[in-house]
């Protein structure tokens, strides 16, 4: 790959390697679900991995598309999750020279939609403004309040996918399946451990203060931390009202990325006394250091073994030299009393920035199997509301 920027000619899209694939992205940028790693532990999707090519054959983007096929036919449902790792502040100066070659290919192939991830930051609000305003006004009154960052690229970027009728995605909609369009994330860029620190609220301080005197050890483990893991995400799933995954969910995820050097998955285990208290799946790959999932016990929770975790997966993260600590998302129809309005106020205490992207959009490119898929898609919503009988969603990764 050669400067994004002397790139030359129209662009094609086509097939490229796995290997391809993760080396464009670890160049480019690109998030975890965009790597071959993320495609081995969904072993019900079809993959396909994708270069974005200029006239000369320099490859300037990649991305992973996982499909959902329709039996019996060569129709399928595409789906780039978070993705695909381009220069996206580039694209946004010419959308339609990056996505109609994408949509080409769609067509090609057979899809009957499109779905792609814009992991374009859109805005940004500050922790403690947020968190002020949830209080008063409900979880997202803050989105009406002036951000910190307002990005004229990703207005660019929506008012063309607006008018390429690109669909938005879970924005609104309760049946739809995707990504979280607002995430919490702590800026590490230039950062030490000590500005860190002092970026989080006085709670957090105290706690982590705390979990030193009770003696909190926090180690770091591969798939030997699962059967830990598990004992405490379950828990707290019961204790907090949420649907949790099989553990062999968690299993794929770790064997997938163990395959791998460039990429990381590990289990963050805080102890005391070798009492496992709190346990977190965490997932690395270029400078972006990303929380999963986690859980922790009720007991001994004086000990406040889940702040001494997580501040120990911060500095780490600064160790290793990313730029961002990415907490994950956040569901947006949570109350302000749902225990999971919790879990984002804790994110929020840790000094995380709430970052909205530009998120999911869907193109339909042929309506007759799209509206079919959507009715068998609503009828798999009614069998899983029936199976969860209500209980919230977790407000991690949904791929």
């Amino acid at each position: 790959m050669t400067a994004l920027t002397s790139r030359t000619g129209p662009l094609t899209v086509r097939p490229i390697t796995a290997d391809e694939e993760l080396a464009t992205l670890l160049e480019v940028g690109g998030s975890f679900l965009q790597t071959p790693s993320w495609a081995a532990s969904k072993p019900d999707w079809r993959r396909q991995y994708l270069g974005w090519f200029d006239a000369e054959g320099t490859r300037v983007g990649a991305g992973l598309v996982l499909a959902r096929p329709v039996p019996r036919t060569r129709r399928s449902f595409a789906y780039l999750p978070e993705g695909p790792g381009l220069p996206w502040d580039e694209v946004a100066k010419d959308p339609a020279a990056w996505f109609d070659p994408l949509t080409d290919w769609a067509r090609g192939a057979g899809a009957f939609a499109l779905r792609v991830g814009c992991p374009v930051t859109s805005r940004t609000w500050a922790p403690d403004v947020v968190k002020k305003q949830i209080g008063e006004g409900g979880l997202l009154s803050f989105t009406s309040l002036p951000p910190a960052f307002d990005n004229p690229s990703a207005r660019a970027l929506e008012t063309y996918l607006d008018g390429a009728g690109w669909t938005p995605i879970g924005w609104g909609t309760s049946n739809a399946v995707g990504q979280p369009r607002f995430l919490c994330i702590v800026d590490l860029e230039g950062r030490d451990a000590p500005t860190v620190l002092r970026s989080m609220n006085q709670q957090w301080r105290r706690n982590i203060k705390k979990a030193e005197k009770a003696g909190v050890e926090v180690v770091v483990r591969g798939l030997e931390g699962l059967d830990a893991f598990y004992e405490q995400y379950t828990e707290s799933a019961h204790r907090d009202g949420f649907f949790p995954r099989p553990k062999f969910y968690f299993e794929r995820i770790m064997k997938a990325f163990a395959a791998d050097p460039r990429v990381d998955a590990s289990f963050y285990e805080a102890n005391v006394a070798g009492d496992v208290l709190a346990s977190a799946l965490m997932i690395r790959v270029g400078p972006t250091f990303s929380y999963l999932y986690g859980g922790s016990t009720s007991r001994n929770r004086d000990a406040r073994a889940s702040n001494a975790l997580q501040w120990k997966a911060i500095r780490d993260a600064i160790d290793l030299g990313c730029t961002a600590y990415d907490f994950r998302g956040f569901n947006t129809s949570l109350g302000a009393t749902s225990p999971l309005t919790g879990l984002l106020l804790f994110k929020l205490g840790a000094g995380a920035d709430v970052v909205e992207k530009v998120g999911e959009r869907e193109l339909v490119v042929n309506r007759f199997w799209h509206k079919a898929f959507e009715a068998a898609m609503q009828g798999r919503t009614l069998l899983t509301t029936w199976r969860k009988r209500g209980q919230p969603q977790s407000t991690e990764a949904e791929v």
